[in-house]
């Protein structure tokens, strides 16, 4: 999935990315263990497909990691769990602040 910028490397959070992200910050606290793409899917009535688009979007952001598991391979780094719920909604990021902040 191709990230979605303005022409000069900025990013917009949305409200429905938001709250993808807090779902799988709070699922993997609950429950000290990711949620599937099917799980987010069904949580927010879209597809598995679409699920697995925007974790790959988060991916490529260093919003979120990927384990070395075959299933429930989602993963948040301590930073990652900080940021998550700083991040404001219709804001504009850059996306090199993104890799800047989340630089492992």
């Amino acid at each position: 999935m191709k990230i979605r910028t303005n022409g000069n490397g900025h990013i917009y959070l949305s409200q429905i990315k938001k709250d993808v992200l807090n779902f799988i910050k709070h699922f993997i606290e609950t429950y000290d263990y990711a949620p599937t793409y099917k799980e987010i899917g069904e949580k927010f009535q879209f597809t598995r497909a679409r699920a697995g688009a925007l974790i790959a979007e988060f991916r490529k952001l260093n919003l979120i990691s990927k384990s070395n598991q075959a299933h429930r391979n989602i993963a948040l780094s301590d930073k990652q769990l900080k940021l998550i719920p700083t991040l404001k909604v219709n804001k504009s990021y850059s996306t090199m602040e993104f890799r800047k902040w989340l630089k492992f």
